[in-house]
């Protein structure tokens, strides 16, 4: 994946086997456990995004979209210069890398990950 590319979707999801059951009839993907709250999908091997587990779907919150950078820190420090606000700070995402989450002038959140190379 590209620096600056989005690699990741997400959808919330109050019942994760209708989701991915819809997802897998509507699109053909591809379906792997993340813990115990995610699976995430793909078409063969090309990751696209995750099905999260909520109590309630918030629409419009809803797919968010996850951005791949080389430094979270360095994108963290650009934000607020750039026009945008900081929604969730710097965190661990174990097997995989940080991640943070901004949102542009409109109040649209981006997700930021950094993986763990």
């Amino acid at each position: 994946m590209a620096k600056n590319s989005i690699c990741h979707i997400e959808f919330e999801s109050t019942d994760l086997a209708r989701s991915q059951a819809f997802f897998e009839k509507m699109f053909e993907w591809t379906f792997r456990s993340f813990g115990d709250t995610m699976v995430v999908f793909g078409l063969g091997d090309t990751h696209l995004g995750g099905l999260q587990k909520v109590e309630k779907a918030s629409p419009g919150r809803s797919p968010s979209v996850w951005v791949e950078v080389d430094d979270v820190d360095a994108y963290l420090a650009r934000v607020e210069k750039s026009g945008g606000a900081i929604k969730g700070g710097k965190s661990m995402i174990d097997g995989v890398g940080w991640s943070a989450e901004i949102s542009d002038p409109d109040g649209n959140s981006v997700g930021l990950v950094q993986f763990v190379k």
